[in-house]
């Protein structure tokens, strides 16, 4: 779980962090000076991960009628290319289109 707050390590004042990732730097570490001691202490932000699960879902290709994965349908993706007929297209005759279009 995701914590939004942080203790002083040396009076043990609660700090706010929910601002803490808005231009964190390369390392996740920055300092910090305590509210109430007025000590400064440095702050490590940790990402955890997490995961989900989806569907594999295949189409096939309006243009070379190869199965994939990874398609571009029309009306999911704008501007579509005008010279393309049908509605699923693998990714390299979709590109091709795109640069002769």
């Amino acid at each position: 779980m995701f914590e939004e707050t942080v203790d002083c390590p040396y009076c043990g004042h609660e700090h706010d962090m929910s601002e803490g990732t808005v231009d964190l730097p390369s390392d996740r570490k920055f300092d910090k000076n305590c509210d109430i001691c007025g000590r400064e202490f440095e702050v490590e932000v940790e990402f955890h991960p997490s995961y989900g699960a989806n569907e594999i879902i295949y189409d096939t290709c309006d243009c070379c009628s190869k199965t994939v994965r990874d398609f571009y349908r029309r009306g999911f993706v704008l501007p579509f290319p005008e010279n393309l007929v049908g509605e699923v297209f693998c990714k390299p005759c979709f590109y091709k289109a795109y640069k002769e279009d």
